[in-house]
């Protein structure tokens, strides 16, 4: 049974109402839709996405700090959580590969510009990742270069969750991800920008898959 406020008035509901309709309220915002029984027959095509699903859920679980802050910024443009968001822009590339070399590290977001060269160079148990900066807008400044890596692996089967992130403030720019085991690992970085009406703009990730001895 739905329950209502101000019912006269059709303030708010929540609930279904004798199986035909369904009222409730997402991000602040009241909506209905059609009742129905959700069908589950598992089809390999399903079995894809959820699988992609949980690893990128995972994986959500240990990015933190700056390597979530434009995932926050995109959410917020679009009105949806950065969780989500994350997952949103992965899951499709990533649901049939066997590798990570279609994920992105992190969204475009409030325009921020795309580095203009990301290198990543390998050496025993760390990424050296040096960073050049794009030319910018007038007013605009750079906050931060945000480098992450993780391990390559299958999205639908992998379990190194495990991601390590690093920053520069300083040009010129250049982010040591240190005590990582041998491995192939998808590396990349992006600029974080500070706008002259004073938010935040970040770039999208520029990566590569690289080979730690």
């Amino acid at each position: 049974m739905a329950k209502t406020i101000a019912p006269l008035l059709s303030f708010e509901g929540s609930g279904q109402i004798a199986k035909t309709q369904v009222y409730s309220v997402w991000k602040g915002r009241p909506y209905v839709r059609r009742y129905v029984i959700p069908s589950n027959p598992n089809t390999a095509e399903q079995q894809l996405t959820r699988n992609t699903f949980s690893w990128l859920n995972n994986v959500w679980k240990f990015m933190s700090g700056a390597a979530i802050e434009g995932w926050q910024a995109y959410a917020n443009s679009a009105r949806i959580t950065d969780r989500n968001g994350f997952i949103k822009i992965n899951n499709g590339p990533l649901r049939q590969q066997t590798t990570l070399d279609d994920m992105i590290l992190s969204p475009s977001a409030k325009s921020g510009i795309v580095a203009a060269a990301v290198t990543p160079t390998p050496a025993a148990g760390q990424i050296t990742v040096a960073m050049t900066a794009p030319s910018l807008p007038a007013g605009w400044t750079i906050v931060e270069a945000v480098a992450m890596c993780i391990r390559d692996q299958n999205p639908q089967a992998g379990t190194a969750y495990s991601v390590t992130v690093g920053t520069d403030a300083t040009a010129a720019y250049s982010i040591v991800l240190a005590g990582l085991a041998a491995a192939d690992y998808l590396v990349g970085g992006w600029f974080k920008y500070l706008k002259p009406d004073g938010t935040n703009a970040y770039g999208q990730s520029v990566q590569s898959v690289v080979t730690v001895p």
